[in-house]
C-alpha cells in the first residue's frame, strides 16, 4: 500500500476518534455554541495527541476544511435546524469543505511528511518548547480562529426567515470557493511544469496578486458573515469574530509565506515589486 493511502487511513481513524471523543460533551451542553466549542476544543485535542505520536504536525491540516461542516451538521441534527439558511449554508460549506481537502489531498504524501512550517519549527526549539508551540499556536489558534469564523454561520443557522440579502452574501462565498479553485489549479499546473526549476507562479490569477488563495479564504468567511448579517441585522456585532481569520492571515500566513518564497525562489523579489500582495490588480511597471 502507498505510503499516501497509508496515512489516509490513519488520518480517517484519527478523525473518527477526534470527533467521536468530541461528541461526548457536546451532548451534555444545552447551549449550541457553548457545546460546539467543547465539541471542537476536544477533538483538537485528540488530533494534537495523533500528531506528537506520529511526530507530524500536518495530520492537523485538515481540519481546518473538515471540522466546519460537521460541526454544521452535528448541530443540524440535535438542534432540528431544517430551514432555508441552515441549508444553503451547509451547502455552501460542503462545497468549500470539498474542494480544500481535495486540495490538501492532491499534495498530500502521507504520514511523516510535515509541512516545511511546523518542520521549521520543530528544528528550531527543543522538544518541549516545541510541543508547547504546536498544542497552542499551531493547533489551538486555528481552531479557534474557525470556531469564531463559523459562528456567524451558526447564528445565522437558526433564523427561520430568509432575507433576500443574504444571496450577496453567499455569492461571495461561492466567488471565493471559485477563486480558489481557479488559483489551485492554477499553480497545480505551473508548478508540475517548471518543476524542480525554484520559479515563482506568475500566471492565471497569480499573475495579478501574490496570495489569491488567501484571498479566497478570507474571501470565504467574510461572505459568511455578510449571509449572517443580513439574515440578523440586530446582532451583526455577535458575528465579528470572523475578523481573528482576516487577522491570522495578514499578520502570520502572509508574511511567512513572503520570506520563504523570497528565500527560495530567485525571481521573486522581481515578482513582489510588480505585483499585488493580495488584491488582484494590474501589473505594477518596472522602472530601468
Amino acid at each position: 500500500m502507498k505510503e499516501k493511502n497509508k496515512g489516509m487511513l490513519v488520518d480517517l481513524a484519527v478523525y473518527a476518534a477526534a470527533f467521536g471523543a468530541g461528541f461526548v460533551p457536546y451532548l451534555l451542553l444545552d447551549d449550541m455554541f457553548a457545546a460546539t466549542a467543547v465539541f471542537t476544543a476536544v477533538a483538537t485535542v485528540i488530533v494534537f495527541i495523533a500528531s506528537c505520536a506520529f511526530s507530524d504536525v500536518s495530520v492537523y491540516d485538515p481540519y481546518w476544511s473538515v471540522a466546519p461542516p460537521v460541526m454544521l451538521l452535528v448541530n443540524m441534527i440535535r438542534y432540528r435546524l431544517w430551514n432555508v439558511n441552515s441549508l444553503i449554508l451547509f451547502c455552501i460549506v460542503m462545497l468549500w469543505a470539498v474542494r480544500l481537502t481535495g486540495n490538501w489531498y492532491v499534495t498530500y504524501k502521507g504520514i511523516g511528511n510535515e509541512d516545511w512550517r511546523y518542520a521549521m519549527y520543530r528544528k528550531r526549539y527543543p522538544s518541549l518548547l516545541f510541543h508547547l508551540i504546536s498544542f497552542t499556536g499551531l493547533h489551538f489558534v486555528p481552531t479557534i480562529v474557525v470556531y469564531l469564523g463559523l459562528v456567524s454561520g451558526l447564528f445565522a443557522s437558526r433564523e427561520t426567515v430568509f432575507a433576500p440579502l443574504s444571496l450577496i452574501g453567499a455569492a461571495v462565498m461561492i466567488a471565493a470557493i471559485l477563486l480558489e479553485f481557479v488559483s489551485d489549479r492554477a499553480i497545480h499546473r505551473f508548478l508540475r511544469e517548471h518543476k524542480g526549476e525554484h520559479r515563482t507562479c506568475d500566471i492565471s490569477v497569480w499573475k495579478y496578486s501574490r496570495h489569491p488563495n488567501y484571498l479566497g479564504e478570507m474571501s470565504f468567511w467574510t461572505g459568511m458573515y455578510l449571509y449572517f448579517a443580513a439574515c440578523c441585522p440586530g446582532q451583526w456585532y455577535r458575528g465579528l469574530g470572523f475578523l481573528s481569520i482576516i487577522l491570522l492571515f495578514l499578520v502570520v500566513s502572509i508574511p511567512m509565506m513572503e520570506k520563504h518564497n523570497m528565500q527560495r525562489r530567485t525571481d521573486y523579489e522581481a515578482y513582489k515589486a510588480r505585483t499585488s500582495v493580495l488584491i488582484p490588480l494590474p501589473n505594477r511597471k518596472q522602472t530601468a
